[in-house]
C-alpha cells in the first residue's frame, strides 16, 4: 500500500511549492471551465424609462372634476454579454463570439379615481411587453382600496403578470462537473430537448441494473434490456415566459387611541409554465436499440441541466402580520411574523423549482430613541426556518439561524452630532443565508453624524 501511494503521488504538485503555485496561477485564469476555472463575464446595460401624468399636463380641470387621474409610461432594456464561449455564446451560427445582445421593450398606462367622498380609491392598468424570441404580451391589473377613516385601510389587488426568462435562464453555456448547462431557449438547446431522458429516470433504471446484477444474478445485459423501460424521454421543451395571476389583500389599522398599530397583509399566486430546470441525458448514440446501454454508462451519455417551464399549475400563498405598540416612557416593542409556500401539485416531475424562500420568518424588537437626556437604544431579535435551497450551483438543506442586533445612540443636543454603535449578530454565531455563500459572523459599526443648520 505505501508503495502504491507512493506511484500515485509521483509527479504530483505539491501545495505551496513554486510548480504548484504557477499551476494555480495558470488555472485560475483560464475562462474556459474545460481546463481551468476562471469566471469572467463582462456586460453592458442600456435602460430607458419614462413616465407623464397625462391628466396633470393636459387635462387638469378635468381631473380635479373627475377626480381621475391617468398615467402612461414606456421603458426600454437591452443586455450587451461581451460572449466568452465559456458562460455566454451568440446563438447565432458563425457568430459565437460576437456580441450576445438582449432587447426588452415595455409600456403601460394606468388610470385612478375616488370614489365615496374619497374612501374609496380604485385603480386599473393594462401593460404591453416585447423580448427578443418572444410575442408580445398584455396584462392587467385592479386595485381597491378603502379607507372609512385615517385609521383604518382595506386594500384588495388582482393582477396578471408574465415573467420573461433572464439572461442566464435563456443563455446560459456552462460547462461544470461534467454538467452542462444550458439555456432554454430554443436557439441555445435546439434538438436537446427532443433525444434526452429525465436524470431521476436514470438513476433509477441504473439502481434497478445493479440491483439484478448484484442481488439477481443476472448479466448486465440481460439486466439492462429488463429494466429499460424505466427510461423516461424528456417532455419538457423550450421556454416560454412565465405567466402568474395573483391575489393580494391586506389591511391597515391603529387601535388603542392609536397605541396599537397593525399591518396584515395575504397572497395567493396561480402560477403557468413555472420556470424552473431539470436534469437530463443525451445518449452519445443514434442507434434506437442502444439507447438504454449508453444511458447505463455515464461516460456514454451528455449530461444537461436545461432552463423549462413546469406543466402542472403551481401555488404560492403566503401570510405576514406585523404590530407596533407604544409602551410607557417612549419605548415601542414590535414583532413581524411572515410565512411563505410554494405548492406543486406534481413533485417527482424531475424539476427543480428553485423557490428558496424559508417558511418561516420572525422579527421582535424593542426600541426607544431617547430613553434618558439624548440616550436611545434598541435590541432586535431575528429567526428564519430551515429550507431547501436549489441553484445551478449546489442543492442542500439550509439550517435554520437566530440573531440578535442591538444599537445604541447619544444625542448631542448643543452641537448637532449624534453617535451610534450597534452590532449585527451579536454574538458572532456564524451562519448560512443560503448554500455556496459565505458563512455571515459579526458586524460592528460605530456611525457619527452631523446636523447641518437647524430644521423648523
Amino acid at each position: 500500500m505505501q508503495s502504491a501511494r507512493a506511484f500515485g503521488d509521483s509527479g504530483r504538485l505539491q501545495p505551496g511549492s513554486s510548480a504548484w503555485n504557477t499551476t494555480f496561477n495558470k488555472l485560475k485564469n483560464i475562462n474556459n471551465w474545460e481546463v481551468g476555472a476562471a469566471l469572467r463575464v463582462k456586460a453592458n446595460l442600456i435602460n430607458v424609462d419614462a413616465q407623464l401624468n397625462l391628466t396633470d399636463a393636459f387635462w387638469p380641470a378635468f381631473k380635479k372634476k373627475a377626480m381621475l387621474a391617468v398615467i402612461a409610461g414606456f421603458d426600454y432594456r437591452t443586455y450587451i454579454v461581451v460572449s466568452d464561449g465559456n458562460y455566454f455564446i451568440n446563438p447565432v451560427k458563425g457568430k459565437e463570439y460576437y456580441n450576445l445582445v438582449y432587447n426588452k421593450t415595455g409600456a403601460f398606462i394606468t388610470a385612478t379615481k375616488q370614489l365615496i367622498n374619497n374612501k374609496l380609491k380604485m385603480g386599473v392598468a393594462l401593460r404591453a411587453d416585447k423580448n427578443d424570441y418572444f410575442r408580445t404580451t398584455f396584462n392587467q391589473r385592479f386595485t381597491l382600496v378603502y379607507s372609512p377613516g385615517i385609521k383604518n385601510n382595506l386594500r384588495v389587488a388582482y393582477q396578471a403578470g408574465d415573467r420573461f426568462p433572464s439572461l442566464f435562464e435563456g443563455f446560459s453555456n456552462v460547462n461544470s462537473g461534467g454538467v452542462k448547462r444550458v439555456g432554454g431557449l430554443k436557439v441555445m438547446s435546439d434538438g436537446v430537448f427532443e433525444n434526452s431522458y429525465l436524470k431521476s429516470s436514470i438513476d433509477a433504471f441504473q439502481a434497478a441494473v445493479i440491483k439484478d446484477v448484484n442481488t439477481g444474478g443476472m448479466a448486465k445485459d440481460a439486466a439492462i434490456k429488463k429494466n429499460q423501460n424505466m427510461l423516461i424521454k424528456n417532455t419538457y421543451t423550450y421556454l416560454v415566459p412565465e405567466y402568474i395571476r395573483s391575489f393580494e389583500t391586506g389591511y391597515k389599522g391603529l387601535f388603542l387611541k392609536s397605541k396599537l398599530y397593525v399591518d396584515a397583509d395575504f397572497y395567493f399566486n396561480n402560477y403557468r409554465s413555472f420556470i424552473a430546470q431539470v436534469e437530463a441525458s443525451v445518449a452519445k448514440t443514434t442507434l434506437p436499440d442502444s439507447v438504454s446501454f449508453y444511458l447505463n454508462d455515464k461516460r456514454l451519455q451528455d449530461r444537461y441541466r436545461l432552463w423549462t417551464n413546469s406543466k402542472t399549475r403551481v401555488y404560492n400563498y403566503g401570510v405576514s402580520l406585523g404590530i407596533r405598540y407604544m409602551l410607557s416612557a417612549g419605548f415601542t416593542a414590535g414583532a413581524i411574523v411572515t410565512y411563505a409556500k410554494l405548492d406543486r401539485k406534481t413533485t417527482n416531475d424531475g424539476l427543480e423549482d428553485g423557490f428558496n424562500t424559508p417558511q418561516w420568518i420572525t422579527n421582535i424588537s424593542v426600541t426607544n430613541d431617547a430613553i434618558y437626556k439624548g440616550i436611545g437604544a434598541g435590541i432586535t431579535y431575528k429567526w428564519q426556518s430551515s429550507y431547501y435551497w436549489q441553484s445551478f450551483l449546489v442543492n442542500g438543506q439550509v439550517p435554520f439561524y437566530g440573531s440578535l442586533d442591538v444599537q445604541a445612540s447619544y444625542q448631542f443636543k448643543k452641537n448637532g452630532i449624534n453617535i451610534k454603535l450597534a452590532a449585527t449578530n451579536l454574538f458572532n454565531h456564524y451562519y448560512y443565508s443560503f448554500l455556496g455563500g459565505p458563512a455571515i459572523g459579526g458586524f460592528y459599526y460605530v456611525t457619527i453624524s452631523y446636523a447641518i443648520g437647524k430644521s423648523h
